[in-house]
């Protein structure tokens, strides 16, 4: 049987559903981790690893109807739900549920403010200015409210109360709906939406959006609180998982640097298809720690940036079969192939026919034509002159020797 089902409700004024008399109490403590001193002090020592770790996510929560109670004697709540916790902060109103088993447990009320959540709703309630002291027997640290029966830590010469250690209150925007949606939106600006027809066309494509950080577009532009949608370029981190023929509006993330190639995505900026997903990030991180990284196209395959293109392979080195064409274009920039110490092999795996260096050829190639020309023939009437009688074709043979050599390219 579910918690839900085993919870006991019970009747009197009530705020969606719940009795805001007996049921409901304000948040003064949160456990979040085994270094808070309600876990410390269930072991032995601090390193006991019998301490009560099951209590974190549990709360300390001042009932509404108790005014009297110190601090010290409120008892903390474990979570209704372990598998999808909804972590409240001190000084939100939470629901405190009894299960049939006699234990009772506590469920976070939401709030149509997405990142507070009911914060105001029940620490100014709680803590009001105009609350009177409480009645004879009553804890001199609290006042309580005439109209309320709520105490408060906001009298004079009382302290305000516990805060929070680290939360800060934002502006976080709720998200718009499309029919039949079902949306998980916490109050950080993180969001999934499992939807049907959020697409321009309203068709059914069942589609998930997985948003983490609202834009700072729509921060600057919504500030009265207006709802808004997801903006995939604007959002800090989404993943789209989509179907159906309807396009998603979407820029790349490299747009600045003009390309002779063609992008896939070039004619039609949305990308358009039937299922897919979509990554887009200020900066994303694939590693594969065990194995293996394998990616599979059917159609294209392109990799584009606006910076460099790096591949820092280890000790197995790489290799590219391809069944087409090979191209590589630098668009007037250098190219380079360095091997260092080890060999390179131009359509072939044999060393038989090792690259001339062109320099080097020249250069002996220019020493032939002077030894040729500087040639001396000994005959029974003497040594001939100096050179053959064509001495003038070798020097222009020589003259020409450097359009042997390429200005583009070179070789160790």
């Amino acid at each position: 049987m579910s918690r839900l089902s085993q919870a006991s409700a019970t009747s009197g004024r009530t705020i969606r559903g719940i009795d805001t008399k007996t049921n409901v109490g304000v948040v003064l403590d949160v456990i979040t981790n085994v270094e808070h001193p309600a876990i410390l002090n269930t072991g032995v020592t601090t390193d006991d690893e019998n301490r009560s770790t099951y209590l974190i996510g549990s709360v300390k929560i001042r009932r509404i109807d108790d005014v009297t109670s110190h601090p010290d004697q409120l008892r903390f709540y474990e979570p209704f739900d372990y598998s999808i916790l909804d972590l409240p902060v001190i000084g939100e109103t939470v629901e405190i549920l009894s299960l049939t088993n006699g234990q009772k447990v506590y469920r976070r009320i939401t709030s149509s403010n997405v990142n507070s959540g009911n914060i105001t709703e029940g620490i100014d309630k709680l803590l009001s200015p105009e609350n009177e002291k409480p009645a004879d027997g009553g804890s001199s640290d609290y006042s309580t409210s005439s109209q309320t029966g709520t105490p408060n830590s906001s009298a004079e010469g009382v302290d305000e109360g516990p805060e929070n250690e680290y939360f800060e209150t934002t502006q976080v925007n709720h998200l718009n709906f499309y029919e039949g949606d079902k949306i998980l939106q916490s109050r950080f600006g993180q969001s999934i939406r499992f939807s049907g027809y959020n697409n321009i066309d309203n068709v059914l494509a069942p589609t998930i959006v997985i948003r983490n950080r609202q834009g700072s577009k729509s921060l600057e532009e919504l500030k009265d609180g207006s709802p808004l949608y997801e903006n995939i370029v604007d959002d800090g981190s989404t993943i789209v998982l989509s179907s159906g023929e309807h396009l998603l509006e979407f820029t790349p993330g490299q747009i600045d640097t003009p390309m002779e190639t063609t992008p896939i995505y070039a004619e039609e900026p949305e990308l358009k298809g039937t299922d897919q997903v979509l990554i887009n990030s200020g900066r994303i991180i694939l590693s594969s720690k065990d194995s293996e990284m394998l990616f599979y196209s059917k159609g294209n395959y392109s990799f584009i940036s606006d910076g460099k293109l790096t591949i820092d392979n280890g000790l197995d080195g790489a290799e590219i079969d391809l069944n087409g064409e090979y191209r590589t274009t630098t668009n007037d920039n250098n190219m380079y192939f360095l091997g260092g110490s080890g060999e390179i092999y131009l359509n072939t795996e044999s060393s038989a026919e090792p690259l001339s260096r062109g320099q080097t050829l020249i250069d002996i190639l220019a020493e032939l034509c002077d030894a040729i020309n500087a040639q001396i023939f000994s005959t029974p009437a003497g040594p001939t002159m100096m050179g053959p009688n064509n001495r003038g074709d070798f020097n222009k043979i020589k003259s020409k020797l450097d359009t042997i050599l390429s200005t583009l390219n070179y070789t160790e």
